[in-house]
């Protein structure tokens, strides 16, 4: 059994939407309102994880980045940052007492370091990017299988449609 989908009202639009979209077509008004209010729900689900971290935002750039890059040396996180020497000091720091960084003797230069994520870094790196991952397959499991063939069926026309125009000049 098919439900027909609400169409809303042009009025119901957002003011901070772009202009011109209350001039849409209902039916894709429609699918960008759902679009809109998923996007609210998973901003919720993403930003879960993100608000529980006891790092402060640079704290988390800077692990993001020795996750990324496996290791590096401050001077390297100081530029990736664009922090003096000294703020990244203050920042490893805290990181290595959280538990989230080793810091070692640099192998090629006994007087330099290297900064490394230790497993529990990685983990809450890890957690935020994942977290979205996890969820979506719950979700879609939840789906009918009707509702399942559906979506694909219409995420494949949204591929289809962005393909086309990637490969207009």
């Amino acid at each position: 059994m098919t439900t027909e989908p609400r169409l809303p009202d042009p009025e119901d639009v957002p003011d901070d939407w772009p202009e011109g979209w209350r001039d849409l077509p209902a039916e894709v008004l429609a699918v960008l309102c759902l679009g809109a209010e998923i996007g609210d729900y998973s901003m919720r689900r993403r930003l879960g994880p993100l608000l529980d971290t006891p790092l402060t935002l640079q704290q988390l750039r800077g692990l993001t980045f020795l996750v990324i890059e496996e290791s590096m040396t401050p001077q390297h996180l100081s530029e990736l940052l664009e922090v003096s020497p000294a703020t990244i000091t203050g920042l490893v720091d805290r990181l290595v007492r959280a538990g989230m960084v080793d810091r070692t003797a640099d192998s090629r230069d006994g007087r330099g370091r290297v900064l490394t994520p230790t497993r529990a870094g990685i983990r809450v790196v890890r957690r935020l990017m994942a977290s979205d991952v996890e969820t979506d397959a719950a979700v879609l499991q939840a789906l009918r299988p009707a509702e399942l063939t559906a979506l694909h069926e219409g995420l494949s026309g949204v591929l289809r449609a962005l393909r086309t125009q990637d490969d207009e000049p």
